[in-house]
């Protein structure tokens, strides 16, 4: 039963994402904002959780309160994002945007560390993602109906839907298992991981290179269609699309990881970013962007499942919430705050293209950066945990 309720979390997780946060640069356009102001919203979202989400993975650590953490921050988040819709002045959004994400961050790495911590009791860890496809699952359902709903005129529904699912979340959190640490955590022991790491460092510095075109890729892909005058069907379909390979790349993440090992089946699937950025750049035509947005979901599979897992290896278990934390402000944190900073300056004077050419470069990158900092064997105490 406990399977189940972390099931549940995911689907509905990520299909309040889907009906959302596709749309929510499109959402604040629409608000008559500058793009300029869109991008330093979109950039907060992220850049706010920088400073908060390591802080919240060693209150975790240290306190045990990971399931209450996710519980109030779904809460309070519900309540925050509800306030979109009660002003249109960008003072107020950029103040209840910085709330929102800052109540928000730790949430999803809470959430990892608990299923590990759960699947670890079992000695599964290496099937977290049969609980994370779940996700993805939820949020193509999500958003092939939002396509249709919510791109034209109806936007603000898109809102209360999200708030309500954050709602839906918060009780559904209560019912899943608590972890407990037997060791005592100090505040000093989550700094002192970067400090004494010099894979992890180089690993994270790859993986925020990443963090760039994915912030990019989810906030502007919307925007992208739009620009090929796309139907609101094809819009949702899409945006469905880019998640619909990582329910099987999910399931079967386990066999590939054993049979291959994480740093090829790793390498293998973020290197799927940089040939979707590639193709952005020459198709402008509506049905072919289409089919080419798949990629994204192969990149993404490795992220959210090989590079979860990854993490977790070679870290502390004491320190669990921590590892989580810092992988997520890496990827969803620092990552996209400088993406989509850049892209709201470059969407100025510009369309998508030019940030895709820019997400080309940037990812390759990072791939050469993880790839390199995967193969380096430090000599620094690491979790004995081998799949």
């Amino acid at each position: 039963m406990i399977r189940f309720w972390f099931k549940l979390f995911y689907a509905v997780k990520f299909a309040g994402i889907g009906v959302f946060m596709p749309y929510m640069v499109i959402y604040f356009i629409r608000k008559d904002l500058t793009n300029a102001q869109v991008g330093y919203l979109m950039s907060l979202t992220a850049l706010a959780g920088i400073i908060v989400q390591p802080l919240w993975g060693i209150v975790s650590d240290k306190f045990n309160v990971t399931r209450l953490l996710i519980t109030i921050g779904c809460w309070v988040t519900s309540g925050l994002v509800f306030a979109f819709t009660l002003t249109d002045r960008f003072e107020h959004l950029l103040v209840i945007v910085t709330l929102s994400s800052i109540v928000n961050a730790p949430v999803h790495s809470n959430l990892v560390a608990l299923a590990l911590s759960h699947l670890e009791s079992r000695r599964k860890q290496e099937e977290f993602g049969k609980f994370r496809l779940w996700g993805s699952i939820g949020f193509i359902v999500a958003t092939a109906i939002a396509g249709g709903l919510f791109f034209e005129d109806n936007l603000e529904l898109a809102v209360y839907i999200y708030c309500g699912s954050l709602v839906v979340l918060g009780l559904i959190s209560l019912q899943l298992p608590d972890r407990r640490i037997s060791t005592e955590v100090q505040w000093a022991d989550g700094f002192k991981l970067l400090a004494h790491n010099r894979r992890l460092r180089l690993f994270l510095l790859g993986l925020v290179c990443l963090g760039i075109t994915v912030g990019i890729g989810d906030q502007y892909l919307v925007v992208y269609m739009n620009e090929l005058n796309a139907t609101a069907w094809i819009v949702g379909s899409t945006v469905a699309v880019t998640a619909m390979p990582e329910i099987p790349l999910m399931h079967y993440a386990e066999k590939f990881i054993r049979k291959y090992g994480l740093r090829i089946t790793y390498i293998v699937g973020i290197s799927a970013l940089p040939l979707r950025w590639l193709l952005n750049t020459l198709v402008t035509d509506a049905n072919i962007a289409l089919p080419v947005q798949a990629l994204h979901g192969i990149g993404l599979s490795a992220l959210l499942t090989v590079g979860v897992i990854y993490i977790d290896s070679i870290l502390p278990k004491t320190l669990r919430a921590s590892g989580q934390a810092i992988y997520s402000t890496s990827l969803y944190g620092l990552g996209p705050s400088i993406g989509l900073f850049v892209a709201g300056l470059l969407m100025s004077s510009g369309s998508t293209q030019t940030l895709w050419i820019m997400c080309l470069f940037v990812s390759v990158i990072g791939c050469i950066i993880v790839n390199r900092a995967m193969q380096i064997d430090d000599q620094q105490p690491i979790a004995n945990h081998k799949l």
